[in-house]
């Protein structure tokens, strides 16, 4: 099986699925990053028709899905892990054909970072921290941007998961996340990993996303860090998040990034994975061949 020992008891699994059109010199390799409570399933409605033109690698965070790790379950920490996974896989930042113990296809090169939610904050980090690794950044959801009401709002209803009658208090903001038409097979199967992911690492994930002084999910806080993200952005919101859409389009510094939003609640991309797909894959073709150097310069 596909692991990847960090050592400190930290093993990540991943997939790393070639791309079909292995010939296509432009088909550089997606990175799929799940969000706090979930695991790499959440990108099966993703990764057929993405694999028609690209690599892609998808993996679970420590601590989730068959991942082990119950420490640093922080952004910017996870996004270290993905780093180092990237390297091991050959995207090393460098010219294609570099060699390395990826794909032989899609050696050096960068990835497209596509994360949901807590994914998101993963995908930017990684965007800021390693900047020679991504191409580009697709937020989908994404957890950073809260308001200080939001932050001090889940942190009373979420802030000690060990408490009794807390895991009533996650199912029921789980569900209030969804959209309201999502189907109900799906909201189950949100509900039962969620009361699968230990209490230790969904609190420390948690904290690590909004409370940690070190990160980013305060809206003050995420608009200094994410104004390092030097690689194009699509941001992708749901219809109900009006105002976290509009201040994100006020971090778009180059004429690639993008903000849209779709119907669907917190799970957009399960709940129409046509159109997602679609937006994602077309953004992708639009990106200019050139290096961020000359993002200014650019046109989509």
């Amino acid at each position: 099986m596909p692991y990847f020992d960090l050592g400190v008891e930290t093993r990540l699994f991943f997939t790393d699925d070639p791309a079909q059109d292995a010939d296509d010199p432009a088909a550089e390799p997606l990175l799929l990053i799940h969000g706090w409570c979930c695991d790499s399933h959440d990108w099966n409605a993703q990764i057929p028709d993405f694999l028609s033109h690209h690599r892609v690698i998808s993996f679970d965070l420590r601590g989730h899905g068959r991942s082990t790790g119950s420490k640093g379950l922080r952004p910017r920490v996870l996004a270290a892990d993905v780093a180092a996974l990237l390297r091991q896989l050959g995207i090393t930042g460098s010219a294609r054909g570099s060699g390395g113990t990826g794909n032989a296809g899609s050696a050096g090169g960068r990835v497209v970072a596509v994360g949901h939610s807590l994914g998101a904050m993963v995908a930017s980090a990684l965007a800021v921290e390693n900047p020679e690794l991504v191409r580009g950044v697709v937020a989908v959801e994404p957890a950073y941007g809260l308001t200080e009401a939001e932050v001090e709002r889940t942190a009373r209803t979420l802030g000690d998961l060990g408490a009794p009658g807390t895991q009533q208090r996650l199912l029921r903001y789980l569900a209030a996340l969804a959209g309201p038409e999502a189907p109900r097979p799906l909201t189950t199967w949100h509900r039962r990993r969620a009361m699968g992911v230990p209490l230790d690492v969904a609190q420390a994930a948690l904290a690590g996303m909004w409370l940690a002084e070190d990160q980013f999910g305060s809206r003050e806080r995420s608009t200094a860090y994410l104004r390092g993200r030097s690689c194009p952005v699509l941001a992708v919101y749901s219809e109900r998040q009006g105002d976290r859409a509009d201040w994100e389009r006020g971090l778009a510094t180059g004429p690639c990034d993008e903000v849209h939003q779709l119907p669907g609640g917190h799970w957009l991309h399960q709940e129409h994975p046509d159109l997602f797909n679609s937006l994602v894959l077309g953004w992708i073709d639009r990106l200019p061949a050139t290096d961020r150097s000359s993002r200014t310069r650019a046109r989509c």
